[in-house]
């Protein structure tokens, strides 16, 4: 079976009492939420669900997994510099947007999301990227952030409707890197995390999740 990861506000809210997060945590990512909401309120995944609920989905990885708050604050807004919609006719991490997210966010906060816009993830096999999170505490905060994003699109199979968006880091077509990637979890991240992405994986590779119309 798929794995369950809370996709809506509330569902997240169960998440963090259930992994004894305190109130200032929670209103915390609450505010990240709202900022959410405005940024993202009409858009939609390549899969046809709402961003909204992939964000959440990112933020829920990182709870789960016990995450400090500004990681997971910084998991529900990932993509608000590459994707969010500020009304204001500007492009990317300008010195405007981060400087409005600053003041609603706070600077750690804002620092993750923007050293997250400026990753890159294509260059380097596996192994090296685990090597750099080893020695790079910055990075790997980036890095936990990207394994949470692209675990909710493994969890609810959604990845298998975007047929035109290449499979990150190997998974799924590459054996050799899937289980670099998965070592880089397990020693990174926690246990937990790497048989989440085991599960999901074998679920996906057993055969036909979605029905042929859909995938159309």
């Amino acid at each position: 079976t798929t794995m369950s990861l809370p996709q809506t506000n509330l569902q997240l809210f169960h998440l963090m009492n259930e992994r004894g997060f305190d109130t200032t945590c929670q209103q915390a990512l609450h505010r990240a939420y709202e900022i959410a909401q405005q940024l993202f309120g009409t858009c939609f995944r390549p899969c046809g669900k709402p961003f909204v609920c992939h964000l959440v989905g990112t933020a829920a990885a990182l709870a789960g997994w016990k995450q400090p708050v500004e990681l997971i604050n910084a998991g529900i807004l990932h993509s608000a510099y590459l994707f969010g919609d500020f009304q204001d006719g500007e492009k990317g991490s300008s010195p405007r947007r981060r400087r409005w997210l600053r003041n609603h966010m706070g600077s750690e906060t804002e620092d993750l999301v923007y050293r997250y816009t400026l990753s890159t993830w294509g260059n380097s096999n596996n192994t090296q990227l685990h090597h750099q999170a080893l020695a790079d505490p910055n990075f790997c905060e980036v890095f936990k952030v990207k394994m949470a994003d692209t675990y909710d699109e493994l969890a609810d199979c959604g990845i298998l409707l975007t047929p035109n968006k290449r499979y990150p880091f190997g998974l799924l077509v590459d054996e050799n890197e899937e289980r670099a990637l998965l070592s880089a979890i397990q020693d990174l991240i926690s246990e937990e995390a790497c048989s989440q992405f085991s599960s999901s994986l074998k679920y996906l590779r057993a055969g036909s999740v979605w029905p042929a119309w859909l995938r159309s």
